[in-house]
């Protein structure tokens, strides 16, 4: 049996003990044998029988621990990034990220960016990655991603990744970058809905009305289908005391339908007399 390593000598107060020999299998061995597959954490432990060597394998957010010949009392952790696609990994992060258990998605996705480290593509790495660190709430990391996501040769969604890195600078108090990178998201994507209806958000924040109410009204103009535009001017007519536009601009947000064109023509003439209003 192999000597354990000089990090696992060390954890004689009471840290898990593992090795890199398994029931006459080095870890090594062990990484070939289950190169390419994909364990996923909602699996019950899981033992594979047959050939030369028979395993068995616990699945944890960035790793697993694998044994071999029934050798259970000597596990070998092996990180997944050594064996698994990028794909499982990703796998992983989804499914971390829909229980909520954002710090599991967290450590799954570190494991992708150490895979794909030094590369300019797997834009779609970057961008989970930046959503996860959102959730968490590490809103520099998080941006600092989207960005990278932004800069990689794949990225096909560059006014989306964007707009996301906008917001995290928006959110750190830094409205002159998210402003330059909302107006970059349209330079990239001229017809991006989600970088005008984004660009309302960002007007309304600022407390220019009229400039998020334009950019509301040119989504729906574009697209009547973009029903979030729908929410956001419901509420910025509520906002300016309007009894009128609050509940069929909120219906069709909620009932998922699109306005008839002249409804939303007269909404926007209302709007602009409301604004003028407000602002005499």
């Amino acid at each position: 049996m192999a000597e354990k390593s000089g990090k696992q000598q060390g954890s004689d107060a009471g840290e898990p003990v593992f090795y890199e020999e398994s029931g006459g299998v080095t870890k090594a061995q062990a990484i070939e044998m289950i190169q390419g597959l994909h364990f996923s954490p909602d699996q019950s432990p899981m033992g594979v029988a047959g050939g030369s060597n028979g395993y068995g394998i616990i699945s944890y957010p960035g790793f697993v621990l694998m044994f071999c010949n029934q050798d259970s009392e000597h596990l070998m952790q092996i990180p997944k990034r050594e064996f698994m696609p990028l794909t499982g990994i990703l796998q992983d992060v989804v499914y971390y990220a829909d229980q909520g258990d954002y710090e599991s998605a967290a450590a799954c996705v570190i494991e992708g960016l150490s895979r794909n480290e030094g590369a300019d593509i797997n834009w779609g790495l970057y961008c989970t990655a930046g959503e996860v660190f959102w959730r968490l709430r590490e809103m520099e990391l998080a941006g600092n991603l989207f960005l990278q996501a932004y800069q990689c040769s794949d990225c096909d969604q560059k006014a989306h990744v964007l707009c996301q890195a906008a917001a995290t600078f928006c959110i750190r108090q830094d409205p002159n970058t998210g402003f330059a990178l909302y107006h970059k998201a349209l330079e990239e994507e001229p017809e991006s809905l989600e970088a005008r209806h984004d660009l309302g958000g960002f007007h309304w924040d600022m407390g220019e009305l009229d400039k998020a109410a334009e950019y509301y009204f040119s989504v729906l103009k574009k697209d009547p289908a973009y029903h979030a535009s729908y929410e956001e001017l419901s509420n910025l007519f509520a906002q300016l005391g309007d009894t009128v536009w609050p509940k069929p601009f909120m219906d069709c947000f909620t009932q998922s339908r699109s306005m008839p064109a002249k409804d939303l023509a007269a909404a926007e003439a209302d709007m602009q007399k409301l604004l003028a209003r407000a602002s005499g």
